[in-house]
């Protein structure tokens, strides 16, 4: 993502959204990252602010950042949890929704390089398919977006997590 801000921010603007963290070490799917950076289920925005920065500074990210509420509002509203990417056109209609992650991240990083290539060579953005909702009408979020894993997938990602922590 990092490099696609790079590369495209002359023509897109990019936002970062830290939501609630999706595995804690405190949580019921911990990963070992978080366990070793005591990366624990904020209990006030002060907690999300400081994690998000130290992941930001960790990875050392330029793109900008903004912090979901405690309520968790931007992920309810786009279902984000535990990843996801969006490209919203100027009109407010998505041209890429990303399948939720860890499956969904690295196609939709094409996709949107895909789109950002298109719109910087055309000067336009490129156009929705036929079934896309008119810009203005509202659309339930829920029809919006690819159907999660079915379980198998999931447990067989949680199993690969767990190998990888065992490295």
């Amino acid at each position: 993502m990092e490099r696609l801000y790079k590369e495209y921010r002359d023509v897109a603007e990019f936002r970062l959204v830290y939501i609630n963290e999706a595995h804690a070490a405190d949580s019921s799917w911990p990963v070992q990252y978080a366990k070793e950076k005591g990366i624990n289920d904020a209990e006030n925005l002060v907690d999300r602010c400081t994690t998000a920065k130290m992941l930001m500074d960790e990875k050392a990210l330029t793109i900008p950042c903004l912090v979901d509420s405690m309520e968790n509002k931007v992920n309810k509203a786009y279902s984000a949890w535990p990843d996801r990417i969006f490209l919203i056109r100027t009109d407010g209609r998505l041209a890429v929704a990303a399948a939720r992650g860890p499956f969904g991240y690295k196609p939709a990083l094409v996709e949107v390089e895909n789109w950002l290539k298109t719109f910087r060579a055309d000067g336009a953005e490129p156009p929705l398919p036929e079934s896309a909702v008119p810009a203005g009408e509202e659309q339930d979020v829920a029809t919006m977006f690819p159907e999660e894993k079915p379980q198998e997938q999931k447990d067989e990602a949680k199993e690969s997590d767990s190998k990888s922590e065992e490295k």
